[in-house]
């Protein structure tokens, strides 16, 4: 114990000052949810939010998606000044594989087989018309089970007014991805808690891009994102992608990894970072410029919350230099929204 605590000490000094003198962030103000999002079983409040992307402004309002990681559905909301109303529910998966996802399956990972169960939603995006929901893309946290409903990837197409086009298209193609992501794609289908395995926490698209974050891996003090395109993601037929990924390492500190992406102008991102796995480990905000990764700046760290992860990020506006975020927490009821004011540098 000793020993990993001295080394852990000697890595992050190695990182630089500016992800070793970041100082803790103070919530501008709390936000309250109007009624409850649904949890895994009817009539139950959630407690595991884990992922909320928006559409820009409309009306004075934004039309936004959550995920919670013990469902097979999403759920829309809306927010207005400090807000947060609970709206419809969107089925993702079924209660068994179906023959219309496109690509092909993941095969021989995990330690053992496991029934399809939830899709362990981790992370939500929005661009272009379209929300996606990522899966874990990990093995089940306790046994180490192979649950195919995990590796999903969802798109839901909506309307200039943010109401459902049509059905959730689903994807396997990021797993052939995540294979393929350098370093950090040697630990997919490894255990998360026993083995470091890659684990899926954040998803954020610029463009054609979809910048997935991983929780893990965690090496050698470093964090990835993975880059794929989502034309070959969701591209028709069942053949699996075969394209590289864009692999890039983020200096996070030994044993943390991304908990949640969003995007922000100008090729940058934003990302939540926390522990790895369950170490007892601050929650702190990232600013990356993907031209630049190495040159990422840490713009704060996340008071401490008691029986609460920092989950999900979204960015609320962005003026004067400064960034107004929303962060919400798995563990409490309908994720405890609160918003921070950075300021960027």
């Amino acid at each position: 114990m000793r020993y990993r605590l001295f080394a852990t000490l000697i890595a992050t000094s190695l990182l630089g000052p500016s992800l070793t003198q970041a100082a803790t962030l103070a919530p501008e103000q709390r936000f309250r949810t109007t009624g409850d999002f649904t949890g895994k079983k009817p009539g139950r409040a959630a407690y595991d939010v884990s992922g909320l992307a928006c559409m820009p402004v409309a009306n004075g309002a934004r039309r936004c998606l959550l995920i919670n990681d013990e469902s097979a559905f999403a759920q829309f909301a809306e927010i207005a000044e400090n807000r947060i109303t609970p709206g419809a529910a969107v089925p993702l998966i079924g209660k068994e594989a179906s023959p219309s996802v496109l690509g092909t399956a993941p095969r021989d990972i995990c330690k053992t087989a496991g029934r399809f169960a939830e899709l362990d939603g981790e992370a939500v995006a929005y661009a272009d018309g379209a929300f996606y929901v990522a899966g874990s893309h990990g093995c089940s946290r306790r046994r180490g089970e192979f649950r195919l409903s995990a590796f999903h990837l969802a798109r839901i197409r909506v309307d200039a007014a943010g109401a459902p086009a049509g059905q959730a298209e689903l994807t396997y193609r990021l797993s052939d991805m995540l294979r393929r992501a350098g370093e950090a794609g040697a630990f997919f289908g490894r255990s998360l808690l026993d083995d470091n395995g890659l684990n899926v926490e954040g998803i954020a698209a610029i463009g054609d891009t979809l910048w997935v974050g991983l929780r893990a891996p965690s090496l050698g003090g470093r964090a990835f994102l993975v880059g794929a395109s989502l034309r070959e993601l969701f591209a028709p037929g069942h053949a699996p992608a075969t394209a590289a990924p864009r692999v890039i390492a983020l200096p996070a500190g030994p044993d943390r990894g991304i908990r949640d992406l969003a995007p922000l102008p100008g090729d940058r991102l934003l990302a939540l970072i926390g522990p790895a796995q369950e170490q007892p480990l601050p929650y702190s905000l990232l600013l990356v410029d993907l031209a630049r990764p190495d040159a990422a700046a840490d713009l704060g760290e996340l008071p401490g919350r008691r029986h609460a992860k920092a989950e999900s990020l979204t960015v609320l506006a962005q003026q004067d230099g400064a960034l107004d975020v929303l962060v919400g927490y798995d563990g409490p009821r309908n994720g405890h929204f609160e918003s921070y004011r950075l300021q960027l540098p």
